[in-house]
Formats: structure tokens, C-alpha cells, sequence
């Protein structure tokens, strides 16, 4: 051995390295040590320059960094098919939809083992489909129970407090969880409760700051959460104008925009990734591009509970406008994980927005980790950047032909076909399955899980 020692390289692969050039190495390698990658480059180059430990051949599949969803709530993954969703759209009303007052009644009724159960499904699916990273919005009751699952699995996530809110009304579930009541000194003690896990700057799992948002919170919670988080160099989220009622109760109360008002407060800042953000009025979308903070999009809800039928998304223009648009999948109702790039897709298009799979392959992996923190940590492959990234199935007929990989890694394949993924610079699925976890016995705990919640809520 005469080279450089690392412990991995990813040799001969197609390499997306969502670097600010978007540079793609054809036939191109990846070289880790520690963790962090140390190389990206051409193959020949790569291969005469470093010994390596162990060796992934991609054989000339794409390669590109992990995933990072800005918005999941893994603890009620397991509700996914037991939704009653199945009649028309809401109308505009999220709140009117049949999963709201399940969803209360599951947060009221379910426990660690099952928070963790959920926790496990939620992130064996989220490695298998390339996604390496997501962030809570705020509404795990036990923390530690899906930290201990997310470790499990070997992938990264950001977690926050339980349920911080202090006004009743809009779009929340503050009236109906008895357990998280809508209570100022209550939100004000947890507040930040989490952050203790940045203590450690090479954990898997690291802390932000959430209020849930949507009208829940008033004026001293907003402004007490948002100095929190920039004191501590962490990220506020919040849910925020999923539908028209959310930002008509925002109006009403403060007289004004919601997102006008919290910008004049002093609540918005680069250390803010609201969720949703479906309406907006031009007054609200210049406050955003103005404060700098990010948002994390979920088309599928605005196409799922007929928001669109008030007018175009305005997450596109945004993100042509500069702001950091990630994407977030929220709870997987009707779509899994790796769905939501392509469905911004197309309703950009239905916009006439100009909007590309460089976008979407930027929503999916540089701006996410910009809206969960981590934009110095992981989202592209560059030298100090954390290993984590994926390699694809070269012989997945989705695959093929193969001639322009950005768009098939963000179109077509989409999440399909994920050979290897590898988080830290640690193996966590290979050959398509989970590395270090029993999937089976994920599977199992999830069923009882669920059964056990389905007797709990009524179904």
C-alpha cells in the first residue's frame, strides 16, 4: 500500500456533486476518512491517489448526496393507510379534512414504544429511498424514543420540543391534545430543551427550536423561540399559512399579514424554515425574500387538499426569487418519500414556472440542509463536507438510458433503485436493504404498533 489512506471510496460512479458549480464527474470517485469526504474527483486520479479501507464499486451508476426532507412527522408515519381521506378535496381547508381529528386523538393516545416503532419505520423507509437527514416539526412527545430509532437506522435527524404553543384557534390541534396543553409557561420551560444535543458536533441526531405555528403561538412564545434559536446558532420552524383559514386567523388577530407582522416583530431571520407556506399575499412573499429564512414545501398537500384551486404556489417564484426552498414530505398519506421533488415539479409547470431537475435535485439536497442547519455539514459532495450520499442501482430499468443523470436521479427514478447509502461515512443500506438494522423485525414492532394505536383511537 503506497497511497493515501481512506476509508472508503465510492469508485467509478457518476458523481452529482450538487457542488455550487454542479460539477458532475462522469467516471468519478469519492474518497472518505473519518466521516468526511477527503476527494472527489476523476476515478484514475482517485484510485492511484488512495489505499482504501473497503471499496463500493458504483460501476457507473449515478451518485449523488443524500436526501434531506425540512418537514417530517415521524412519529405518526404508521397512521400512512389508515387515513380516511379518500373523498374529494377539503376545499381549501386543511382543518376539514377527516385525518385532523385523527391525528389529535393519535398524539393523544400514543406512547414511547410507539413514537419509536413509528420513528423506526418512518426512517428504515427514509434510508432505503436515499434520504439521509430530516427534520421534526416539533411534535414528538418523547424525543429520545425516535432519537434512539434514528440511530438505530443510522441516519441523521433534527429534533425539537413537543407541541409549543400558548393560543388556541387557527389551524392547530391545541384544543384537543389534554396531554400538550396550549399553555405559555408550559412552552417557555421546554423551549430549547433540545438544543443540548448540539453539544456534540459529530451526533447523528442534533436539536432546533419548533413552535408548531399556525396561529398557536402569540407574540412573547414567537419572539422568546426565535431568539433561542439565533442565540444558539439553531434553526426556528414552524408550521405557517398552510391554507387560506391559516392565514386569514393570522389577519385577524394582528390586524395585518401574519408573516408581515412576524417580520416587523423581529421574528424572521436566516435561522427561520417555515413549513407550507401555500398563500401568501405579495406583501407576505417579500417579507420572506427579505428576511432570508427558508421554507420547506410540500406540494402534495397543496395539490392533496385543493389549496391550488386559490391561485399558483408560490414556493417556485421564491426560489427563483433566492429564497432556500427545501422540500418536506410532512406525514405520508398519499406519497412516499422522494415523491414531493417531482410533484413541485409539475406544479411549478402548471404555474409556467421555469423549473428543472437541477432545481428539484437542489430542493432535495443543498437547500435542505441549508433549512435544517446542516448546510456546512451535508446537501452536496465536497471536500469537508460528511460522507453522506447515494449510489444507484446501474441495472434498474428506470435507469436507462441513461443519458442525462440529473434528470433521471430528480424525474424518473426519483428514489427507486437506491443501491448504497452511506450516512457519516458508515454503510446503512446496501444492496437495497438496511445494513445494521433488522427490517423485519422493524416491520413486526411497527405492526403491533399500529394495531395496538387503532384500538386506542377508535378505528
Amino acid at each position: 500500500m503506497t497511497g493515501d489512506r481512506c476509508d472508503l471510496l465510492v469508485d467509478d460512479g457518476r458523481i452529482l456533486t450538487m457542488d455550487p458549480a454542479r460539477t458532475v464527474h462522469e467516471r468519478g470517485a469519492v474518497a472518505v476518512r473519518g466521516g468526511a469526504i477527503v476527494a472527489v474527483g476523476d476515478r484514475d486520479e482517485l484510485r492511484q491517489r488512495y489505499d482504501a479501507e473497503r471499496t463500493i464499486d458504483a460501476s457507473g451508476a449515478i451518485v449523488h448526496p443524500g436526501f434531506v426532507d425540512a418537514h417530517y412527522h415521524a412519529t405518526i408515519h404508521a397512521t400512512r393507510d389508515m387515513l380516511p381521506d379518500s373523498g374529494p378535496p377539503a376545499g381549501g381547508n386543511a382543518r376539514s379534512g377527516a385525518s385532523f381529528g385523527l391525528f389529535a386523538r393519535w398524539f393523544e393516545a400514543i406512547e414511547g414504544e410507539d413514537e419509536h416503532a413509528s420513528a423506526l419505520l418512518a426512517c428504515a423507509e427514509m434510508a432505503r429511498n436515499g434520504v439521509t437527514c430530516f427534520m421534526d416539526p416539533g411534535t414528538t412527545l418523547e424525543p429520545d424514543a425516535v432519537a434512539e430509532a434514528v440511530e438505530a437506522v443510522g441516519i441523521r435527524a433534527s429534533l425539537a420540543d413537543p407541541f409549543l404553543w400558548d393560543v388556541e384557534g387557527g389551524l392547530t390541534l391545541a384544543s384537543e391534545i389534554p396531554r400538550a396543553p396550549a399553555d405559555r409557561k408550559r412552552a417557555l420551560g421546554l423551549l430549547g430543551g433540545q438544543l443540548r444535543r448540539n453539544d456534540d458536533p459529530d451526533a447523528l441526531v442534533r436539536g432546533h427550536v419548533a413552535v408548531y405555528g399556525s396561529g398557536s403561538a402569540s407574540e412573547e412564545l414567537e419572539r422568546a423561540a426565535s431568539d433561542c434559536a439565533a442565540a444558539n446558532g439553531a434553526v426556528l420552524t414552524q408550521h405557517q399559512n398552510l391554507d387560506p383559514a391559516d392565514g386569514a386567523f393570522d389577519r385577524d388577530r394582528f390586524g395585518r399579514d401574519g408573516l408581515v407582522h412576524l417580520a416587523e416583530i423581529g421574528v424572521l431571520g436566516e435561522h427561520c424554515t417555515f413549513m407550507h407556506m401555500n398563500v401568501l399575499t405579495d406583501a407576505e412573499r417579500d417579507a420572506v425574500v427579505e428576511s432570508g429564512m427558508s421554507l420547506s414545501w410540500h406540494p402534495g398537500n397543496f395539490l392533496f387538499y385543493g389549496i391550488s384551486r386559490y391561485g399558483p404556489s408560490p414556493a417556485p417564484g421564491l426560489h427563483r426569487r433566492g429564497t432556500n426552498v427545501a422540500i418536506g414530505s410532512d406525514v405520508a398519506k398519499a406519497w412516499a418519500f422522494g415523491d414531493m421533488g417531482w410533484l413541485g415539479y409539475l406544479v411549478a409547470r402548471m404555474n409556467g414556472e421555469p423549473f428543472g431537475p437541477d432545481d428539484v435535485l437542489t430542493l432535495n439536497t443543498v437547500a435542505g440542509a441549508k433549512a435544517v442547519g446542516m448546510g456546512s455539514r451535508i446537501g452536496s459532495l465536497e471536500v469537508g463536507k460528511r460522507a453522506d450520499l447515494v449510489v444507484r442501482e446501474r441495472e434498474a430499468p428506470e435507469s436507462w438510458p441513461g443519458i442525462q443523470p440529473e434528470q433521471n436521479a430528480a424525474l424518473i427514478s426519483r428514489t427507486r433503485g437506491v443501491a448504497t447509502v452511506v450516512v457519516d461515512g458508515r454503510v446503512v443500506v446496501e444492496r437495497g436493504r438496511l445494513a445494521n438494522a433488522d427490517e423485519e423485525m422493524i416491520y413486526a414492532h411497527a405492526r403491533e404498533s399500529a394495531q395496538r394505536m387503532m384500538q386506542r383511537v377508535g378505528l
